[in-house]
């Protein structure tokens, strides 16, 4: 029996952030996991952004995961070959514009559960990235955060997407980060 991927431990200080947009109000910020996957545990950095509730029922103060930022307007060509793909496949057209925080992925097309908060997936990550959304909005409301002046899209995407491997781990922030996307994208 294969043990299924899961979220089991979020490191609170790691919690980083910077402003995005001001109209609206958003701020994207990274959090570092520990996921247990069938090789093991290990280190992940997620990233997230701020609501400004301002549509799709999105609740302000909120935060709410994403795969990445657009750095390009059309196709998905900024991310690793597999997020390129998922984004490209959840996301109507195809493509996006620039500076879209890429979160088609966690809006499932399958589940219409309306008791659900829509945003987090609909499977069974759903409770966990909630819950993660939630504890970011009491520390960022508390201001128990670090702020990283160079936190914007680029950035983002590179860290999200990093080869580098986390003390203590055995395989790179990309290997786990695509694993736990491709659990995600092959619930929806």
């Amino acid at each position: 029996m294969t043990t299924p991927i899961k979220i089991f431990k979020i490191y609170p200080s790691s919690f980083k952030v910077n402003l995005y947009t001001t109209e609206p109000f958003r701020m994207i910020g990274l959090i570092d996991v520990k996921i247990e996957y069938t090789y093991g545990t290990e280190r992940v950095t997620l990233a997230f952004y701020r609501s400004s509730g301002t549509n799709s029922g999105k609740i302000k103060g909120l935060w709410y995961p994403i795969v990445g930022i657009k750095t390009c307007t059309g196709r998905f060509t900024e991310f690793s070959e597999y997020l390129n793909f998922v984004l490209t496949y959840s996301t109507r057209n195809g493509e996006s514009q620039e500076g879209w925080l890429a979160k088609s992925l966690f809006f499932s097309k399958q589940s219409r559960n309306t008791s659900k908060i829509r945003g987090f997936s609909s499977g069974k990550h759903y409770g966990t990235l909630l819950g993660i959304g939630k504890t970011l909005r009491n520390l960022y409301e508390k201001d128990k955060f670090y702020k990283m002046d160079s936190l914007n899209a680029k950035n983002i995407n590179s860290i999200l997407t990093s080869k580098n491997i986390y003390q203590g781990n055995k395989h790179s922030q990309r290997e786990n980060f695509e694993k736990f996307i491709e659990d995600i994208f092959n619930e929806g």
